[in-house]
């Protein structure tokens, strides 16, 4: 090394690696200036915070990102549940719908069935009693008992074949008791 060198060093000191980032290392040889070591640290203390600050900043970053993230996960699934319930609502909402049906037609076969047995029964002439007798030896398909709770979609399947039965049914038979039971309304007893 030259003087100059070494006046260098004695001067400013040698900068190694340590547990904080370069620090100086003195030689012996001449103390330090104390306002040189008051710089050196000041430095190092502005290079721990910077690299604090970029700490704290990244982790706020990640924070933010997870919370948005799982934000935009829950709302995904929460639209999706929204969408499933809204389907649901409207399977069971069909099925009533279905059911409200199938038990319109049922009170209509069995109005059909007592005036049609009625008419048999006395013998009514207004009516074709050729075509009631025999349609009263036929009997309206049996309504299955339902409910939308358990399957509203496989109820409301269940239902509608059932009203289709029961309507293929009361076709006929109201159709004889609305033709015949309008032309000849003038008594209903038996004639003679």
């Amino acid at each position: 090394m030259t003087d100059d060198s070494l006046e260098s060093v004695a001067a400013h000191g040698i900068r190694v690696r340590g547990p904080m980032g370069l620090v100086p290392r003195w030689s012996y040889a001449e103390p330090p200036e104390f306002g040189r070591l008051i710089a050196d640290g000041a430095e190092d203390g502005r290079r721990w915070a910077a690299r604090r600050v970029r700490r704290a900043v990244a982790a706020a970053l990640s924070a933010v990102l997870l919370l948005s993230a799982a934000a935009g996960g829950g709302c995904m699934v929460l639209s999706a549940r929204a969408r499933t319930l809204e389907s649901e609502r409207a399977a069971v909402e069909e099925c009533s719908d279905a059911l409200r049906r199938l038990s319109a037609l049922e009170s209509r076969a069995m109005k059909a069935r007592r005036r049609m047995d009625d008419a048999v029964s006395r013998l009514d002439q207004s009516y074709d009693l050729d075509t009631l007798v025999s349609l009263s030896g036929t009997t309206p398909p049996p309504v299955p008992t339902l409910s939308c709770s358990a399957d509203p979609a496989k109820a409301a399947a269940k239902a509608d074949r059932a009203a289709k039965g029961l309507s293929d049914w009361l076709k006929p038979v109201e159709a004889v008791l609305k033709a015949s039971g309008r032309s000849g309304s003038e008594g209903h007893g038996c004639r003679r």
